[in-house]
């Protein structure tokens, strides 16, 4: 009796679908086993507290004001943020424009400043108020964002991995010393015992 499989809906038979010889099966089982491994690895070595400060002291390129009120940055590094305003995707389109030219840094931010001012402008009219802010006396993102959103009441938890993926590491960190005889979370301190 010939046993059938279906691939996009023909069946076709069993005895005619590609074998996976063990050595290739047991490449890519390492191949995937040393990829997950990275992955946990930069998840237990992720400093929320540090990203946070690295963003926070960012620098602010252009502030745009809806009567009076901040409602939009762009960082020299962190993007475009917005609240209560639409720039009609003009931030996506510079960022397209530079991704095909190959612009970047200052002349970056110069230019997308430029694309989303007008587009600003454009939808708004005279109620909404440009600031281009000198290099040499920019604030920073975190002054700019507890204007626009408020400062935060209490600083926020670190983040770190929830009780699934904490059981799903030490589960893995077995597999893992089974098949290649080491620890794959040397060295970094992890959250539950191996």
């Amino acid at each position: 009796m010939t046993e059938y499989a279906l691939q996009n809906g023909v069946p076709i038979s069993l005895a005619d679908m590609p074998r996976v010889q063990g050595g290739q099966y047991d490449k890519m089982a390492e191949e995937m086993l040393q990829r997950e491994r990275d992955f946990l690895r930069r998840k237990l070595e992720y400093d929320s507290e540090a990203q946070l400060a690295w963003q926070n002291a960012q620098p602010i390129h252009t502030a745009f004001r809806l009567n009076g009120e901040l409602v939009g940055t762009i960082g020299v590094n962190t993007g475009f943020t917005g609240t209560k305003i639409s720039d009609g995707g003009a931030f996506q389109r510079a960022v397209a424009f530079a991704e095909q030219t190959g612009l970047s840094g200052a002349a970056f931010a110069d230019y997308a400043s430029e694309k989303v001012s007008q587009a600003l402008k454009e939808r708004y009219g005279a109620i909404i108020e440009v600031e281009v802010f000198d290099p040499a006396n920019r604030p920073t993102s975190g002054e700019m964002h507890a204007e626009m959103f408020g400062a935060p009441s209490a600083p926020a938890e670190p983040a770190g991995p929830d009780e699934n993926e904490l059981a799903w590491m030490k589960v893995f960190a077995q597999l893992y010393a089974q098949k290649f005889g080491q620890d794959p979370f040397a060295g970094l301190e992890v959250p539950f015992e191996t």
